[in-house]
């Protein structure tokens, strides 16, 4: 049984120092959960700061939801608000409702976000 185990260990020795080759930490790719992707990719987002564009008038922004609530094409929304006072507050989506003066967006993390038609600087049609 000694000799089994020996011989067994110079196999396994013999494997993991002419066969094997470690791949390091790209094993590791699969392992990720879709928070972590999600998290990665809007720190990667936020690295590059947003333009801003012109300010639209409230009925453009008004037909260009409508349309793209009939088309269901997605959207791009510029706020009327900063972040930290120097970045643009900016949300991609696709509009999955309307009710009086707010707008249902459906962005990529599937959730909704609700905003008020007053709140929207530039919309942008994908």
């Amino acid at each position: 049984m000694i000799l089994h185990q020996a011989k067994d260990r110079q196999v396994a020795a013999d494997f993991f120092k002419y066969h094997y080759h470690d791949r390091g930490m790209l094993k590791w790719g699969g392992f990720y959960l879709s928070d972590h992707t999600s998290a990665l990719q809007k720190m990667h987002a936020a690295e590059v700061p947003e333009a801003q564009l012109a300010a639209q008038p409230l009925a453009m922004i008004s037909q260009s939801l409508f349309a793209a609530w009939q088309t269901q094409r997605p959207v791009h929304l510029q706020l009327n608000q900063l972040e930290d006072g120097e970045r643009v507050v900016a949300l991609t989506g696709t509009v999955v409702g309307m009710a009086d003066n707010e707008i249902g967006i459906q962005t990529d993390q599937q959730k909704i976000v609700w905003l008020v038609l007053a709140a929207i600087k530039h919309v942008t049609l994908m």
